[in-house]
């Protein structure tokens, strides 16, 4: 493995390990805080946490021209989910849709 992908690694279980402790917190809390004032707190951050994550991903990503998981990409969907029905019911992939799909289509 290479350096970049073992620190992307190191990355995301922080992240993870992050959420998991905001998870339990908030759920210690909900229990324990009489006020509701430390389970409120940890109830937003539980919520703001994974969102301030993503973005920081997209971020990076935009930032360096390249493409992350968080990237908001229309048009780079699968080729499965492409997929359209053609007036001889055959599956093609969208781009092609107005292609015929066989000899027979052909006028």
């Amino acid at each position: 493995m290479n350096e970049n992908g073992k620190g992307k690694r190191i990355a995301a279980m922080v992240g993870v390990v992050l959420i998991a402790i905001m998870v339990i917190a908030t759920f210690i809390t909900a229990f324990t805080d009489q006020t509701g004032k430390y389970f409120r707190s940890c109830l937003i951050v539980t919520i703001a946490l994974p969102i301030a994550l993503w973005v920081f991903i997209w971020s990076y990503g935009a930032l360096m021209h390249r493409h992350t998981i968080a990237s908001y990409d229309i048009d780079s969907e699968s080729d499965s989910s492409r997929m359209t029905e053609n007036s001889s019911s055959e599956s093609v992939p969208a781009d092609r849709a107005d292609q015929p799909a066989n000899k027979t289509d052909v006028v």
